[in-house]
């Protein structure tokens, strides 16, 4: 059993936990609910964690959360008025407010 995932967002660590076990890998998630102790607990310990239940599937299961980091880039759109750059998900230039055309 080997801790392959950490992350402060329970969310996060679900969504790695899913599409571990899409994949075809053996996984727990852990601290799922920890959260509560964080008083008495340094907060780093009380994140929810994804552990690969066989060490001998630690580097093709790495693959695929590495796979998944790097598709998550989002396209960006530069403002025809102030040149600025903008999440696509902007429909308004954030810094002088022009429409994205």
């Amino acid at each position: 059993m080997r801790l392959i995932y950490t992350h402060e967002n329970r969310i996060m660590a679900l969504n790695i936990r899913n599409v571990l076990m899409n994949h075809g890998f053996d996984v727990s998630l852990n601290n799922e609910f920890a959260s509560s102790a964080s008083g008495g607990l340094a907060p780093f310990d009380t994140w929810p964690e994804v552990w690969l239940l066989k060490d001998d599937d630690f580097d093709s299961a790495k693959k695929v959360i590495e796979s998944i980091s790097h598709g998550t880039k989002q396209a960006i759109w530069h403002c025809k008025s102030c040149k600025e750059e903008n999440d696509d998900s902007f429909d308004y230039c954030w810094k002088c407010h022009a429409e994205n055309n």
